[in-house]
């Protein structure tokens, strides 16, 4: 077998077979199985992504093999979904429930990487993000929002593929809201010790606002500037100036484009953090301060 697979290498165009063996892992060239063995194309070329891909999923199901296994499969896959094509061969191969499943799982380390796959894949992707809510992947995703053990690294992930999920997807935003996400993510706000988490939820709240016209209205419903005014408060005194200019920011987005004035006391924070770290120093322009103090 070796001496014939280094036989086939030796007296092939290299070139030509590189450009092949890309063809092949891009779905874009087929190899006639009766002309060829197999096991020498495999190992002339490599297996292509959706074998690959397959496998992964297959790892990670099988109750038999180990998590240091299941881990790598899952970071395989990750790096592999990266490409467009791949993120919607998920739904092609059906292989969303299989992720989704994973959610749910008992170790920590499967949770979290599955929900990476996730948001890779529905990242700057409608057809993966229909695709996640067709297979009720919304649902788990939210419940580890509202879960207060849950494990930092794991909610960090959940919140990074739900900011994924939402961007630019209308139905997506509505079924986050039917299931009460935003309330959760105002939980997190407000409960929230870890500082990472919190700049992330504000950073989405944010970018979320910037490409969804209808979410500054339904995080005015769920009392969004006060909580923010909370984080505000808190990071003034704690002197963390990233934190304080993220949230100012974030409140800015949120009162422009829903055309309303913060409170009393919400101006009064406000002013507070501008005197403590200096207008110059907080991100806004002398347009936008006017603007959020009106």
């Amino acid at each position: 077998m070796e001496k014939l697979l280094q036989w086939a290498v030796n007296n092939t165009d290299q070139e030509d077979l590189q450009r092949k063996a890309e063809a092949v892992r891009r779905g874009e060239l087929k190899v006639d199985p009766k002309r060829y063995d197999p096991a020498i194309i495999e190992a002339i070329l490599g297996k292509d992504d959706a074998t690959r891909m397959k496998e992964a999923v297959a790892c990670i199901n099988d109750k038999e093999d180990t998590l240091k296994n299941k881990e790598i499969a899952l970071d395989n896959l990750e790096l592999l979904i990266e490409g467009i094509d791949n993120a919607m061969n998920i739904e092609n191969m059906k292989l969303w429930p299989s992720i989704i499943a994973q959610f749910s799982a008992e170790e920590p380390s499967l949770r979290k990487g599955a929900i990476w796959v996730a948001g890779t894949a529905v990242q700057n992707n409608p057809a993966a993000q229909k695709a996640l809510l067709k297979n009720n992947g919304l649902e788990p995703l939210v419940a580890i929002l509202k879960k207060k053990d849950e494990d930092k690294e794991v909610r960090s992930k959940a919140i990074y593929a739900i900011s994924c999920f939402l961007k630019h997807f209308k139905e997506g935003v509505e079924g986050f809201e039917s299931l009460d996400g935003f309330s959760a993510l105002a939980g997190i706000l407000k409960n929230e010790q870890d500082p990472s988490i919190l700049r992330k939820v504000v950073f989405s709240f944010n970018s979320l606002m910037l490409e969804n016209p209808q979410l500054p209205n339904i995080l005015l419903a769920h009392n969004i500037p006060e909580v923010l005014d909370g984080v505000l408060v808190k990071y003034t005194e704690e002197g963390d100036e990233d934190m304080v200019e993220k949230t100012l920011r974030t409140l800015h987005t949120l009162l422009t484009h829903s055309k309303t004035s913060p409170t009393t006391d919400i101006k009064k924070h406000i002013e507070a953090a501008r005197t403590k770290f200096g207008a110059e120093y907080l991100g806004l322009d002398d347009a936008e301060w006017t603007e959020l103090l009106k």
